[in-house]
């Protein structure tokens, strides 16, 4: 089964093998499932929220290795809660001057990122950044179930899933297979990694076939297409742009308080 898969390297050629704990009994994981060391696995299942959790056997622990398919995987911090808002900034980033993202990671002079984020902000938007927001807007109409059974990410309608599938799908459509970032939360500053499909991982405990997709891309164009028709570009507000720099600061500061954490070890 594993044969003819191109697998994920590291920079010596070696096929990675990551981890994921969980208590859960499944076949496949969910869209920007996290993965990194074995000793970030074992964190994981330390972690209090277990025990709240009754439909789960709180003595069955299970760390779950993998490899994955050959791919892009780009570089972010680690966004500690990783919510609707912490995509967004990313995005944002992404779209306006990536090397923001870079600085961050590197924990480079805050005062020359903030620089950097202001002139960023001062750019107008492309409609990408719009697109894929539209569906966590209150005034905001949207076919929510149409769009989501066009993909095989998600099958729950809901306004946060809409959002995450429009965001694979950009950044898939600009060659980013998933993320990886160092995690000095679960572990010393090991690599963790998010996948964006199912089938992008592959699980080395047992043999499980690839899962059955679907997709209407002519539909899902065609959205993407009737809100370009009727975009009109612009530029960040000021609060737009005070809550992004916020969440670039959440980050900043989250990566230098984990790394001085892992010091005082």
């Amino acid at each position: 089964m594993l044969a003819n898969i191109d697998f994920l390297c590291d920079g010596k050629g070696g096929v990675i093998t990551a981890f994921h704990g969980t208590y859960y009994f499944f076949d496949y994981f969910f869209p920007l499932s996290h993965f990194g060391s074995e000793k970030s696995a074992q964190t994981v299942l330390k972690e209090g929220k277990w025990k709240r959790d009754k439909n789960i056997d709180i003595n069955s622990p299970k760390i779950i290795p993998v490899h994955f398919r050959q791919g892009n995987y780009f570089e972010i911090p680690d966004l500690n809660n990783h919510y609707v808002e912490d995509w967004q900034a990313i995005i944002l980033a992404f779209l306006l001057d990536k090397s923001i993202i870079q600085d961050i990671d590197d924990l480079r002079d805050w005062k020359n990122i903030q620089k950097k984020c202001d002139m960023a902000a001062s750019k107008p938007l492309s409609y990408q950044y719009d697109f894929i927001s539209q569906p966590i807007r209150a005034d905001d109409d949207i076919d929510k179930q149409q769009e989501i059974d066009c993909e095989s990410l998600y099958t729950t309608a809901t306004s946060e899933n809409v959002f995450l599938q429009r965001m694979i799908r950009f950044f898939e459509s600009v060659g980013v297979s998933g993320f990886v970032y160092k995690n000095f939360t679960e572990s010393g500053g090991d690599n963790s990694y998010i996948i964006f499909r199912q089938n992008n991982v592959i699980r080395t405990d047992k043999e499980v076939p690839p899962m059955a997709t679907r997709l209407d891309n002519v539909k899902l164009q065609s959205i993407e297409q009737g809100f370009v028709d009727k975009y009109e570009s612009r530029s960040l507000t000021v609060v737009e742009k005070e809550s992004w720099i916020k969440q670039l600061r959440g980050f900043y500061d989250f990566r230098k308080a984990e790394i001085a954490r892992q010091k005082t070890k």
